[in-house]
């Protein structure tokens, strides 16, 4: 082929990549998310779906493909066209934790996903069994200092077990771990008193500590949040250095065209800045955020030097599925 026919192909193949970005949308987007219907990820995207919709005048439609720690949802986004109509909702694990937990992951995080906007997250509660003999978590430090390795604390996955050893990193404690599958049986076991401390976002653990059913000792964020502003931070007991959150946001196929990017990110951005957004969700404990692409992007690579530096530290080691 000769260099005038190879440079109109460029030509044709850029003009037609900037008549779709210059149409984006022009038809309808799915939000698919790696978890089944439920949870706080589901609840975030549905809230905030519903308003893009609006703002953009077409269908988004919620996917669930739930499955391997959210592995069978972020793999078939990954293989999707790079168009935009085809969107992941990420969170730490898909971003962070499952490349530092399988050796054979089908999809790389940084290669095959554009990060396009941060949406929303919330803190965990820090909770200890009932009847427990402490009354914050300053006192279950000292204790769990007095007996080294007979405290235990559940997690419910790798995320919460990892958050589990930065406290004991943090607090300068050696709980033994006992893991979970899910977050039901570890907040059952809690609840029944056959482990001593757990780590889970305010949504699954809000409700039994006000019924009394555990002690919510500390959030992880640095300041009390508006739903439960009776439950101290993790600061006031003295620690550093333990914001965790449960987080949600929006990624790309790689190579989806900057300009649809642009019109996403600011499509999303409008719909948390709604009260209809804002509101229903902080009652459920769950702050929007926004922001830029490049700022989304800074975060998720952040979370992945933060979670990869304690998984060396505690010896984690990667295994195949």
């Amino acid at each position: 082929m000769s260099m005038h026919r190879v440079a109109a192909a460029v030509l044709a193949l850029s003009c037609a990549a900037g008549a779709h970005a210059a149409s984006f949308p022009g038809k309808m987007i799915h939000l698919v998310v790696p978890f089944p219907p439920g949870g706080v990820a589901d609840l975030v995207t549905r809230t905030v779906g519903q308003k893009v919709a609006q703002d953009i005048g077409q269908p988004v439609v919620v996917d669930n493909k739930p499955g391997a720690s959210g592995i069978i949802g972020a793999e078939h986004v990954a293989r999707a066209a790079p168009d935009g109509y085809t969107l992941l909702v990420a969170n730490l694990p898909v971003m962070s934790i499952n490349e530092l937990q399988y050796s054979d992951l089908p999809y790389s995080a940084s290669r095959d996903f554009t990060p396009v906007v941060m949406l929303a997250d919330q803190p965990y509660i820090i909770a200890a069994k009932p009847g427990l003999p402490v009354a914050d978590l300053a006192a279950f430090t000292r204790l769990a200092k007095q007996k080294p390795g007979a405290l235990t604390f559940g997690s419910a996955s790798i995320s919460t077990y990892l958050a589990g050893e930065l406290f004991n990193a943090r607090a300068g404690t050696r709980m033994t771990h006992v893991p979970y599958k899910g977050s039901a049986p570890a907040i059952n076991d809690l609840l029944g008193g056959h482990i001593d401390l757990l780590l889970d976002p305010v949504i699954t653990l809000l409700p039994h500590a006000r019924a009394g059913k555990i002690q919510a000792l500390a959030v992880t964020s640095p300041t009390r949040i508006d739903i439960a502003p009776e439950i101290p931070t993790y600061k006031e007991a003295g620690l550093e250095g333990l914001d965790i959150t449960s987080w949600q946001g929006i990624v790309a196929p790689a190579g989806t065209p900057r300009e649809v990017v642009e019109t996403l990110n600011a499509a999303f951005n409008r719909a948390l800045k709604s009260p209809e957004v804002a509101a229903p969700l902080k009652e459920q404990g769950v702050s929007v955020k926004g922001g830029s692409a490049a700022q989304f992007a800074a975060f998720v690579e952040a979370e992945n030097q933060r979670w990869a530096k304690l998984a060396r530290e505690v010896g984690f080691q990667p295994t195949k599925r």
